[in-house]
Order: structure tokens, then C-alpha cells, then sequence
């Protein structure tokens, strides 16, 4: 977001992730776990007790967690929108997460546990949290050092859409109810949405959903960018991408070059460029090849440049506003 994790973010960034710990830090979490103990770092912190001393055993990727009946210091590694869609606001998450127009009035008073590729172990024991929720791309010895701070709870980004992920989180933070009624509003909109966009973009139109990046095209399938246009509004990918959804549901992206997008032409195409100098150097050469030049959709003047740290997302937060946005553009409604 914002950059968020691309496999894709999320929700996600996929840089390695690195955590640190000073010598006397690794001494206190030793001696929280040494011969039983459960005692605070912090014994005068007022934020111990309101932890509740209600718990539940909850099985998750990594295996499972005593944790609380419902948990009311959260610390968000991973999982900040679906969170925030459940009216419940973690006390620490990843900068990176917090980034982009869409994300910031949302999420004052948020303490930065790191970013991406670091996260602050300090930092979050600091914040004394009764639960921590993350992805799976998170180093075994990072995991375990978290453990030691607070229970944790590991929900795999790739094996569940985005109702997926809000249900599993929901499952974790005790908020099931709150959970069934986000998708239960959201596909409400949905519905209302694919019979304005429906109504103006013909049965047999197909839309693609790519990503300049540097020297390569990603074009999307059923998640991140192409989520809203092919689960949501029900429109056509083109054939080689309605392929790979037919045999895998959860199909992410590929990566193609500039000399294949003809194999992948549409009627409409929404545009996304990834941040920096070589990605927007790679966008001028397609823009200006007969290739491009030459696609349905570029002829038709139906290329819509969507922002980055909308689009890339792939959270109950970000693809509201990635919906708004397609219908906006595919129906002429633009504000």
C-alpha cells in the first residue's frame, strides 16, 4: 500500500521477514516462560488487567493457541482490514498496512509494531497484547519469539478469499456475528453494484486486470485486483485467465511480457502501475508499441488507470473502494 503482499497482500508484501530482539529483551522473555511463569514484564501496567482470564483452545495453520474468549489487545502482523470491518481496532500493526488514502482515517491511535520486512518485537512486548494474529510467510524463529510475548494465531493468506480471511479472523477474535453481517452488507452492495455495471457493459465483453511492474506485465485472476472484476461483478477475464480461474478458484496472477498482451487483449482493461522508476519507464515502451496500440480496449478509449495503493490491496476495506471505483468507470458515473 501501500504495498501490500503480492503472491497477494495482504494482504501482502512477500519480503523476508527479519525481527530483532536486544540481549536484555531476550533475557525478559526467558524469564516469562522459565519454570511456568506467567507474570507480566510490566507488573504495573494497567494493561494486564484487562486481559480476559476467559480463554479457548482455537486450532490454526501453524497449529493451535490458548487464547482469549475474546480478545481485547490485538496486535495485527497481518489481517489490519478485516479487523478494522469488524468494528474492532488492534492496539499495534505493520506501518505498511496503515499506508494509502483509504486506510489512514481509519486507523488513528494504532501504535507501528515495524513494517514488512522487520518487525519491532520490542515494541510489542511493550504493548503487552493478549492475542497477535499473522500471516504464514513469517520466519519459524520470528513465530516462536512471538509466542513468548502473546498467543498467536496464523491464518494462510493464499488458502482463503477475502470472505475467508474476515471469517477467520472473526473466528479468532470471537466476533463470528460481526463477521456474517459485513458479508452479509457487502454482498447486498455487490448485487446492486453488478446490476448498474451489468446494465451498461455487454454479456460478451471481456475486462482485464493487469500490473506494470519492471520489464513485466502481471495480469490478475480471482484475487487482489481482479477479486471486485471477476467474483464480484461476475465479468468475463480474457480466455487464458478464465482458464486459470476454471481449474484453480483462488488463481492469483502471471507474469507475461509486453510481446503476449495481445494474447490477452480486451474489451476493457484496468491499469495498474507499481511504484517506481523502471515500472513507469516499462508503461511508456508498452504505451507507445503497436502492440498496445492495437487492443480492443485501448482503441475504445476503456483503459482506466486505477491507483496502486487502492488496487493492490486484497482486504474487506480496500475492495469496497476498489468496487465503488469499477463502477464508476465501467458504467461512465465517474465523480
Amino acid at each position: 500500500m501501500r504495498i501490500i503482499f503480492i503472491h497477494g497482500g495482504y494482504t501482502m508484501k512477500r519480503l523476508r521477514i527479519r525481527a530483532w530482539l536486544p540481549g536484555l529483551m531476550i533475557l525478559s522473555l526467558f524469564l516469562l516462560t522459565a519454570c511456568g511463569q506467567t507474570a507480566s514484564p510490566n507488573p504495573t501496567a494497567p494493561a494486564q488487567e484487562n486481559k480476559s482470564s476467559e480463554t479457548r483452545v482455537l486450532k490454526h495453520t501453524k497449529g493451535e493457541a490458548t487464547i482469549p474468549v475474546k480478545a481485547q489487545r490485538v496486535v495485527a502482523l497481518q489481517y489490519l482490514g478485516p479487523m478494522l470491518a469488524l468494528g474492532v481496532k488492534p492496539i499495534g500493526a505493520v506501518k505498511g498496512h496503515m499506508e494509502g488514502p483509504d486506510m489512514e482515517p481509519l486507523v488513528s491511535g494504532i501504535e507501528v509494531v515495524g513494517d514488512y520486512d522487520a518487525y519491532n518485537l520490542e515494541k510489542i512486548l511493550e504493548l503487552q497484547p493478549d492475542l497477535i494474529l499473522t500471516g504464514t510467510e513469517i520466519e519459524e524463529q520470528v513465530y516462536e519469539k512471538l509466542t513468548k510475548i502473546a498467543p498467536v494465531v496464523a491464518i494462510a493468506f493464499d488458502q482463503y478469499d477475502v470472505y475467508g480471511h474476515v471469517q477467520k479472523v472473526a473466528e479468532a477474535l470471537g466476533r463470528e456475528e460481526e463477521g456474517k453481517a459485513w458479508e452479509q452488507k457487502y454482498k447486498a452492495k455487490v448485487e446492486e453494484a453488478r446490476k448498474l455495471v451489468h446494465a451498461k457493459v455487454g454479456k460478451d465483453e471481456t475486462v482485464a486486470a493487469l500490473n506494470v511492474r519492471a520489464k513485466t506485465i502481471k495480469m490478475y485472476g480471482a484475487r487482489n485486483m481482479g477479486h471486485v472484476l471477476y467474483n464480484d461483478l461476475q465479468l468475463i477475464p480474457p480466455p487464458l485467465i478464465k482458464s486459470e480461474i476454471d481449474k484453480d478458484p483462488l488463481f492469483w496472477s502471471k507474469d507475461v511480457s509486453m510481446e503476449l498482451l495481445p494474447e490477452y487483449a480486451a474489451d476493457h482493461i484496468f491499469l495498474m502501475l507499481f511504484p517506481g522508476e523502471d515500472a513507469a519507464q516499462y508503461l511508456k515502451e508498452i504505451e507507445q508499441s503497436s502492440l498496445w496500440k492495437n487492443l480492443p480496449a485501448v482503441k475504445k478509449n476503456q483503459v482506466y488507470v486505477v491507483n496502486v495503493d487502492r488496487w493492490l490491496g486484497y482486504d474487506p476495506i480496500l475492495i469496497e473502494k476498489q468496487l465503488d471505483e469499477a463502477v464508476q468507470d465501467l458504467t461512465g458515473a465517474k465523480k
